[in-house]
C-alpha cells in the first residue's frame, strides 16, 4: 500500500486528515489504500504523520471513508477557515461526502456538518483576496485549488448551491448562543399567533354584526348604518342609509342576546337612543327583510333614506303634479296622510307602498307616524321619518315612535308586485261593481252647478236617451241634501223626490247618491249626534270637535265608535229604502279634514285608518257603490274615483294627469278606477258651459278604454261629429274592450294583477316600457296609445314583443319596435290587439 503525504497551509491551525480507501464490495471493508494528509498553518513547522490524535471518527460513504483526527489548535479557527475547509473536501465521483465533526479545543464549541454537497459552490472573492478553495482529486490523492467559474450554473448545480449555502448558514447559526436565539424566535412566533388569533376573532365578531349571509342578499354595516340589498350575483341592488339622526360618534352594541331565539337576525342598539332589528323571510322567489326601529327616547327622530338612483319608482297614490314614473316629483318632508290634492301634496287615496323597476317593493307599516320626502332638493332619495309632532300624529304623543317597514326583492318588477299584493293586501272575493264597466256613469256635476233640481234632472236624463246613449248610472252630487248630514233631499229643489227617482228607474237608470261622514251644525242630525256622542270629540270635555267641509262648519261621525257607526249605517239604509236608492258614492273623511285635536274612541296612531273603517261601514249599506277615498280598502268591491280634473291639457290636474293617476291606483290594488268626467270636472274658463271640443274628443278616446266611463257633459251637447265618434267608441268598448276587462277582473281576484296595466307589464325589464306614460295595456291583449296633447295628429308608439294587429290601419305589426310619427286623426284612437304570427 502506497502512502502519500501532502501538506496544506491553514491560518494558525494544524490538523491531520487521513483518507482510507476501502472496497465496499467486500464484507469486511478491507482498507485498500490509506493516505494521510497533514494540514499545517505554518510551512516552516511541518507536522509529522502519526496517530497521536485524541479522538477519531470514521464514516463510510460507499467506497470512500474520511477520518478526521482532531488536534489541539494554536488558536481559535475563524469561520472563513471552517467554510473554506468544508467546501474544499468533496469527491467528483462519489455521490455524497459527510463531515463527521469539527470541534474547537480552545473554545470548547463543537460545530458539526452532517452533509456536504457533491460539488462545492464556488466562492465569491472578497477585497482581502482570500485563498482559493481546495478540491480533493481522488485520482492522484492530491488537493488542488479551484478557480471561480464565470459560467452560469445549471439547474442541478443551482440546487446544490442552495443546499451548500443552507449548510453554511447552519454552521454560522450554531456558533451563536443557541438557547437565547431559539427563545427569542419562539417568543416572536407566539406573539404573531396571538395577534392573528385576535384579528381573526375581531373579524368574525364584526362580520356577525355587520352582515347577514350573502345567500340572503343583504348586508348591513352597523357602524356606518348602511344597508345593502344584493342581487343573486352579489351586485348592489338597493342602498339604504339608516338612523340618519343618530350621533356619528355613538357606537352601537349587539343586542341579539336580549332577543328571543326566534327573534330578528340582526339586533343593534344605540344606548338610550334607539334599537334596530332586522329579520328576513323567503317565500318562493320573494325575499323580504323587515326593518324595525324602536325609539328609546322622546328626543329620537327615526329617519331612514333609500337611494332612488339607477331605477324608476312608482306607487304612493294620488299626488299633486303626479308623474309616471315618480322621477319628476319633488316632495319635502311632510306627514304621509290623505288630503285634498288641490290643497295638499297628497290626495284622497294613499298607500304606503313603493315599487322599483329593479324589482324592489317597500311597504311601511300602517301604524307608523310616518313622514315622507321624495327627491327633496334633488337628492334622489326616498326618506321615511317616524315621529310624534302634533297634528296629525298627536294622538300618541306620550308614546315612543317606531319605524317599521318591509323591503321585498324579486326577479323583476312584475313578479315582486304580484307576490307582495297577496302579502300586504286583502283582495275582494268578487267584484260586484263590474256593472260600472258595462254602463256609463252620468254625473250631475259640474254641469248643473247650483241649478240641480228635480226638473233639471229629468231633462238631463231625457237628453241622454234622445241621442241614443245607454241610460246606465246617474250620480247625483252632494248638493241634493237640504242640510249637510241630514240625508234629506232639498225641499225647494226636490218637491217630490220619490217621483223623479221612479221616473229615472223607469227609464233604465240606476241612481247613486253622493254622501259623506260630515254633519254640519245647522242640521237636525247634529243635535241627535251630539246627544248620542256619535262625533269625534275632545278628549277632556267630550264635546264635538268641528271642521270645515264645503264652506260649512261640521262635526265628523266617529266610525271607530261602534255605536256611532251603526247610527250612521242605519240612516243610510233608511234613506236607501225610502227612495229606492241603488247605491252610494262615499266622499270625505281625509285626514286633512279631521279636527286638529281629534280623539277617536279607538285610539289609532295613523288617522288614515279612519278611512279604512269608514269605507268598511259604508260597504254594509249595499254592494253597488263607489268611493272617492281609500286606505287599505282594496278588499271593498267598489270603484274608486280620482280627484276632480280641470278641463285642461296639462299634466298636473288636466288630461295628461289622468293616465299616471289611474296606473298608480291600479298598482295599489284598486282594479275599478273611475277617471272622472270626460272633458273635466272643473271648468276653468269663465262662463264656459262646455269643454273645448278637441279636448273633449281626446278625453273621450282615453276614457273609452278605462274601467269606468263617466260623463257630466253628454256628447249630445256637441255636434254630430262628436256624437258619432262617441258611438263608435262605445261599440269598440262593448265588442273589444269589455271581454278583456271581464277576464282581467277574474285574473285580479286570483293573482292581484290590475285591469289597466303599465306597458312594462309585458316587458318588465325594458326601459322604454318602464318610462312610457302615454300608453297602457288592458290585460295583456290590448295596447292603447291615445293622443293627449293639443293640436297633435301623430305620435310615436312602442309595441312590445309579439304580434299585434293595428286596429286603426288593419295591419299586423311585429312587436319589439317603435312606430314613429304614427298618424291619428282627431276622431280616431290608436290601439292594437294581440294576434297570432301570420302564416
Amino acid at each position: 500500500m502506497s502512502s502519500k503525504e501532502h501538506v496544506l497551509m491553514l491560518k494558525k491551525d494544524t490538523s491531520r486528515i487521513k483518507i482510507l480507501v476501502t472496497d465496499e464490495g467486500k464484507k469486511d471493508n478491507t482498507v485498500m489504500e490509506e493516505t494521510t494528509y497533514t494540514v499545517n498553518s505554518d510551512p516552516s513547522n511541518p507536522v509529522s504523520q502519526g496517530n497521536g490524535s485524541r479522538k477519531r471518527q470514521r464514516t463510510s460513504i460507499k467506497n470512500l471513508s474520511i477520518t478526521w483526527s482532531d488536534m489541539e489548535m494554536n488558536c481559535n479557527p475563524s469561520t472563513e477557515d471552517l467554510m473554506s475547509l468544508e467546501s474544499g473536501i468533496h469527491s467528483a465521483e462519489a455521490n455524497q461526502a459527510t463531515v463527521s465533526s469539527i470541534r474547537s479545543l480552545d473554545t470548547g464549541a463543537t460545530i458539526s456538518a452532517n452533509t456536504t454537497p457533491r460539488e462545492s459552490p464556488t466562492q465569491t472573492p472578497t477585497a482581502d483576496k482570500k485563498p482559493a478553495s481546495l478540491q480533493l482529486s481522488v485520482e492522484d490523492n492530491t488537493w488542488k485549488g479551484s478557480e471561480k467559474s464565470n459560467k452560469v450554473p445549471s439547474g442541478g448545480q443551482l440546487r446544490k448551491n442552495i443546499q451548500n449555502r443552507a449548510t453554511r448558514f447552519k454552521a454560522v447559526f450554531r456558533q451563536s448562543k443557541p438557547p437565547d436565539l431559539k427563545f427569542r424566535l419562539i417568543l416572536v412566533l407566539l406573539f404573531c399567533c396571538i395577534v392573528a388569533l385576535v384579528t381573526f376573532t375581531w373579524f368574525l365578531y364584526h362580520q356577525k354584526l355587520m352582515n347577514l349571509e350573502i345567500g340572503d342578499k343583504i348586508r348591513f354595516h352597523e357602524v356606518q348604518r348602511i344597508l345593502h340589498l344584493l342581487r343573486e350575483n352579489g351586485e348592489e341592488h338597493l342602498t339604504g342609509y339608516l338612523g340618519l339622526n343618530m350621533p356619528v360618534n355613538l357606537s352601537p352594541y349587539n343586542c341579539q342576546v336580549l332577543q328571543h331565539v326566534l327573534g330578528p337576525n340582526i339586533c343593534v342598539e344605540w344606548k338610550y337612543r334607539a334599537r334596530l332589528m332586522i329579520g328576513y323571510w323567503h317565500k318562493g322567489n320573494l325575499s323580504c327583510y323587515t326593518v324595525n326601529w324602536q325609539a328609546l327616547s322622546h328626543h329620537t327622530n327615526l329617519e331612514d333614506c333609500f337611494s332612488l338612483h339607477g331605477a324608476f319608482w312608482y306607487g304612493m297614490g294620488e299626488i299633486k303634479n303626479i308623474s309616471w314614473p315618480l322621477s319628476n316629483i319633488s316632495l319635502n318632508m311632510q306627514p304621509f296622510v290623505s288630503g285634498d290634492v288641490y290643497d295638499n301634496d297628497f290626495g284622497s287615496i294613499l298607500e304606503r307602498y313603493w315599487l322599483s323597476s329593479g324589482g324592489i317593493a317597500i311597504h311601511v307599516d300602517p301604524e307608523v307616524p310616518l313622514y315622507v320626502s321624495l327627491n327633496s332638493s334633488g337628492n334622489e332619495r326616498l326618506c321615511f321619518v317616524a315621529k310624534y309632532q302634533g297634528f296629525p300624529y298627536h294622538v300618541a304623543e306620550n308614546k315612543l315612535p317606531n319605524l317599521k317597514y318591509t323591503l321585498c326583492t324579486g326577479s323583476d318588477i312584475k313578479s315582486v308586485h304580484l307576490d307582495t299584493m297577496h302579502k300586504f293586501h286583502s283582495l275582494p272575493s268578487n267584484i260586484s261593481s263590474s256593472e260600472f264597466l258595462e254602463s256609463p256613469v252620468w254625473a250631475t256635476g259640474p254641469k248643473f252647478g247650483t241649478s240641480l233640481s228635480q226638473e233639471s234632472l229629468q231633462v238631463y236624463a231625457n237628453h241622454i236617451m234622445e241621442h241614443g246613449f245607454e241610460a246606465g248610472n246617474i250620480l247625483i252630487d252632494i248638493r241634493w241634501q237640504e242640510k249637510e248630514g241630514d240625508l234629506q233631499f232639498r225641499v225647494d229643489n226636490f218637491t217630490n223626490p220619490e217621483e223623479v227617482l221612479n221616473i229615472l228607474h223607469h227609464k233604465g237608470f240606476r241612481v247613486l247618491l253622493a254622501v259623506h261622514p260630515y254633519v254640519c251644525v245647522d242640521s237636525v242630525a247634529f243635535l241627535n249626534g251630539t246627544d248620542g256622542m256619535y262625533f269625534i270629540t275632545d278628549d277632556k270635555w267630550n264635546v264635538p270637535l268641528l271642521t270645515r267641509w264645503q264652506d260649512s262648519v261640521c262635526a265628523v261621525v266617529d266610525v271607530t265608535n261602534e255605536t256611532a257607526a251603526q247610527w250612521f249605517l242605519a240612516r243610510l239604509r233608511e234613506l236607501k229604502s225610502k227612495y229606492n236608492i241603488d247605491g252610494f258614492v262615499f266622499l270625505g273623511g281625509q285626514s286633512s279634514y279631521l279636527p286638529k285635536f281629534y280623539n277617536f274612541q279607538q285610539l289609532k296612531v295613523n288617522p288614515d285608518t279612519y278611512l279604512t273603517q269608514y269605507v268598511q261601514i259604508a260597504s254594509k249599506a249595499g254592494n253597488f257603490m263607489g268611493t272617492g277615498v281609500g286606505f287599505n280598502t282594496q278588499n271593498i268591491a267598489a270603484f274608486v274615483a280620482i280627484a276632480p280634473r280641470t278641463s285642461t291639457w296639462d299634466a298636473r290636474t288636466g288630461l295628461r294627469s289622468i293616465l299616471p293617476t289611474v296606473l298608480t291606483l291600479e298598482l295599489l290594488g284598486y282594479p275599478v278606477v273611475n277617471p272622472g268626467s270626460v272633458g273635466g270636472d272643473v271648468l276653468l274658463v269663465e262662463n264656459a258651459t262646455l269643454p273645448d271640443k278637441e279636448l273633449y274628443l281626446r278625453w273621450l278616446q282615453l276614457a273609452a278604454f278605462m274601467p269606468v266611463v263617466q260623463f257630466s257633459v253628454p256628447p249630445g251637447d256637441y255636434d254630430l261629429d262628436v256624437i258619432k265618434a262617441a258611438k263608435v267608441l262605445f261599440k269598440i268598448r262593448e265588442e273589444r274592450v269589455l271581454p278583456v276587462m271581464q277576464h282581467s277582473i277574474r285574473e285580479y281576484l286570483q293573482t292581484g294583477a290590475p285591469i289597466i296595466r303599465p306597458l312594462w307589464w309585458l316587458e318588465p325589464t325594458k326601459q322604454d316600457a318602464q318610462v312610457l306614460n302615454t300608453q297602457f295595456v288592458i290585460g295583456e291583449e290590448i295596447i292603447v296609445a291615445p293622443i293627449l296633447d293639443k293640436g297633435k295628429r301623430n305620435r310615436d308608439i312602442y309595441l312590445p314583443q309579439g304580434w299585434w294587429r293595428d286596429e286603426l290601419l288593419g295591419q299586423i305589426q311585429r312587436g319589439g319596435k317603435w312606430l314613429h310619427n304614427y298618424t291619428v286623426p282627431l276622431d280616431k284612437v290608436a290601439y292594437f290587439t294581440r294576434t297570432e304570427k301570420p302564416t
